[in-house]
Parts: structure tokens; sequence; C-alpha cells
């Protein structure tokens, strides 16, 4: 059994597949300038930054590990706007943070796993985020952290669980 297992783990190792290539290689799809679609029970490494259109991941319970690196940020401003909705994902390893968003982007985290990295998510500016259904677990510092007074979050069905300093911080680090 244990050979079994290892001969899995080794495999899907060997064979992931960067985050940054499916996205660059992504098209537009149901509204979406972005639409990226990834398969079950692989590993995709590395993380992505999102500064401009509407951007729609559905892992399928993939795994995006981070490889101790920053995770999937999103910024907006009033000359680029930029939204994404992510969903079935299992975010893991990053040193900074699994999501972030920032400026007046936006937001939707659906049944996603945000595990062992600094902050599961991190929230700046006037971003407004709605998460469901989803877990914040074993992270360093926080499984939310809230940079500024000012985003929104809308949060419902969720798990906070073994998150080292606290579940949440709002205003951080002040």
């Amino acid at each position: 059994m244990t050979k079994y297992i290892s001969i899995i783990f080794l495999s899907s190792f060997i064979f992931s597949i960067s985050l940054q290539e499916i996205y660059d290689n992504s098209t537009s799809q149901n509204g979406y300038d972005k639409y990226l679609v990834l398969n079950r029970d692989s590993i995709y490494t590395g993380g992505i930054g999102i500064y401009e259109g509407n951007i729609f991941i559905d892992c399928n319970s993939a795994i995006i590990d981070l490889e101790s690196g920053n995770g999937i940020w999103v910024y907006s401003d009033e000359q680029y706007s930029s939204s994404l909705e992510i969903e079935y994902c299992n975010i893991i390893n990053g040193d900074y943070y699994g999501l972030s968003f920032g400026g007046n982007s936006v937001g939707n985290i659906k049944n996603c796993n945000l595990l062992n990295t600094n902050y599961g998510l991190k929230l700046f500016d006037e971003s407004n985020v709605t998460i469901t259904n989803s877990i914040f677990g074993y992270n360093t510092t926080y499984g939310i952290g809230m940079y500024t007074e000012n985003p929104t979050l809308n949060i419902t069905y969720s798990l906070f669980w073994e998150n080292i300093e606290d579940d949440c911080m709002e205003n951080c680090p002040g």
C-alpha cells in the first residue's frame, strides 16, 4: 500500500503544471475574460497575478501548490477592473498568502481550502470578497487578514482550523 501511494504522489509531483502557463493559455468563455478549468487530482504550481479582466477558475479539487512563493493576487483600479471567481481549489504552501485582493477588486471564493500559508486570504483597500463553504487551516499567521478598514467581506458556511496566531484579524498588523 505504501509503494502505491508513493508512486501516485511522485508521478503527480513530476507532472505538475505551472498555474501561470494554464492562465496564459486560457481563453474567454461564459462572459469571463479568462476561463480556467483545472484537471481533478492534478497539482499546479506557483501563483498568478490578476490586474485586469474578469477571471474564473474551477479547480475541480486540484491542488495549487504555491511552493513557498506568492499566491494568487487580484488588484483593480479605476482604469483596469479585475475580479476573480474561484471554486473547488486546494491552495497550499504559500509563504505570504493563498489569495490576496487589493484596490477595488471583487472576489467570489466557493468551496476552497486555503491551507499552510502565512495568511489564507489577505484583503486590502476597498476590495469586496464573498466566501462560501471554505476552510482556512494551519496558516502561520491568520486564516484571513484585513489590512485596512475598507474591504467588504461576506463569509458563510466556512471553517477556521488551527491557524497559528488567530483565525481572523481586522486592520492588521495594526
